[in-house]
């Protein structure tokens, strides 16, 4: 799903972002499911649902009830989506899948925001690169995700600056939350 760079939805998105987050309106239903083949028993995913719970809230504070669902997917895994869906080979860090359209009138009660795959190992990978800690990386790549399935894109520099601003300022926002459940 693209939307034009300039569109006024995702500048309010941006200029709309509350203070402080207040999750008591839980209308938000996240799955965690890990489907790598070589399971670990890392308890660090625990916290996947209750942050991209709150980046949801925060990024789109409109929308509920609503239902997302978060991969975790092994390297052969995510290569074959990336194939099949973006034609290009071999594994990658994140994939999203929206399914409702985010102005679209829904046919269900629920609004579907789609399926956010993501690959801890390609995660370790790029957290070593980088030199930062597996949880902020992986944080991001949900945050950036959750960012797709709200119709941000990063095809053009204005509209990769713009997502980069609001995941920057998502993180920031919920860091604190990370930091508190995974010390």
């Amino acid at each position: 799903m693209k939307m034009p760079v300039g569109n006024s939805k995702k500048t309010l998105a941006v200029s709309n972002l509350p203070e402080e987050v207040s999750i008591s309106d839980r209308q938000i239903s996240i799955d965690v499911v890990d489907n790598r083949l070589q399971k670990t028993t890392d308890a660090r995913f625990e916290f996947l649902r209750k942050f991209a719970e709150e980046i949801v809230n925060d990024a789109a504070p409109n929308k509920r009830p609503l239902e997302m669902n978060v991969f975790l997917l092994d390297p052969e895994e995510i290569s074959i989506l990336n194939e099949k869906h973006l034609f290009k080979e071999g594994p990658t860090d994140v994939l999203a899948f929206p399914i409702d359209e985010l102005d679209s009138v829904p046919d269900q009660p629920v609004y579907l925001m789609g399926d956010v795959c993501i690959c801890p190992e390609i995660a370790a990978e790029q957290a070593k690169e980088k030199n930062i800690d597996f949880v902020d990386e992986i944080a991001l790549l949900l945050t950036h995700g959750i960012l797709h399935l709200l119709g941000y894109d990063h095809d053009e520099e204005k509209a990769e600056a713009e997502m980069k601003e609001i995941e920057k300022t998502l993180l920031t926002r919920h860091a604190k939350h990370l930091r508190s459940k995974n010390d």
